[in-house]
């Protein structure tokens, strides 16, 4: 696991720069740490690929992203691909 900050984690998931491996390790990172507002930045900044955006997704499938996740899934801005996405992740944990 690295030392990075939340905030290096964020700066270098939108760094166009680096790898998306590395963007995708930062992203894995917050999802480690539970830090759930910096997840939901991520889907919410429209300039950052679609797949890093849905990677950011997934990572609020955790019990202590869930109240971010079903705002998420009922926000009339965000696409309507991301809101399914949400959408489902919270029927699948609803049913577990």
């Amino acid at each position: 696991m690295s030392s990075r900050t939340p905030e290096e984690c964020i700066e270098l998931a939108l760094d166009e720069s680096a790898t998306e491996s590395e963007r995708e390790d930062a992203i894995h990172e917050l999802e480690m740490a539970n830090e759930c507002d910096e997840l939901d930045a991520l889907v919410r900044r429209e300039s950052l690929s679609d797949g890093l955006r849905q990677r950011a997704l997934q990572a609020l499938a955790t019990p202590q992203c869930d109240t971010m996740l079903r705002r998420l899934a009922g926000e009339e801005s965000l696409e309507p691909s991301l809101r399914q996405e949400a959408e489902s992740i919270l029927h699948e944990r609803d049913d577990q």
